[in-house]
């Protein structure tokens, strides 16, 4: 559990500080610092989720393992497709940065989320 905490830092951490140091030295606008937290904030629950409902399923029957990842799944995409949405049409930020922020960490999301269970898969079978 701490290896995940800390990629987890690892991955959403810089970002955060980087968006938070270019809006200090007045680089970007606070309007692209919202769009850029609301981008990694969505993931990073995205994710948290995703890894939650693995640790809860990971001991359990294959048919509810299946269920609570595979179902969980498509619910997550749910979420996050409402989300997008309604954070594209009634906030006030930029459009462009919100969506090139949140592809880019949705798919290191995903990387990060298979890695995992594949690594956990390993685990399993060695023991």
């Amino acid at each position: 559990m701490r290896n995940i905490l800390k990629t987890i830092i690892y991955i959403f951490f810089p970002p955060y500080l980087l968006a938070y140091i270019l809006k200090y030295l007045e680089v970007i606008s606070i309007i692209q610092e919202l769009s850029i937290f609301l981008a990694l904030f969505l993931n990073l629950i995205n994710l948290s989720i995703a890894l939650l409902l693995f640790n809860i399923s990971k001991k359990k029957s294959n048919q509810l393992f299946m269920l609570l990842n595979l179902g969980g799944m498509g619910v997550r995409v749910l979420f996050l497709l409402f989300t997008f949405t309604l954070s594209l049409i009634f906030l006030e930020i930029d459009k462009y940065a919100f969506i090139l922020v949140f592809l880019i960490f949705y798919s290191m999301s995903i990387v990060f989320e298979v890695r995992h269970f594949n690594s956990r898969k390993d685990e399993k079978n060695t023991q």
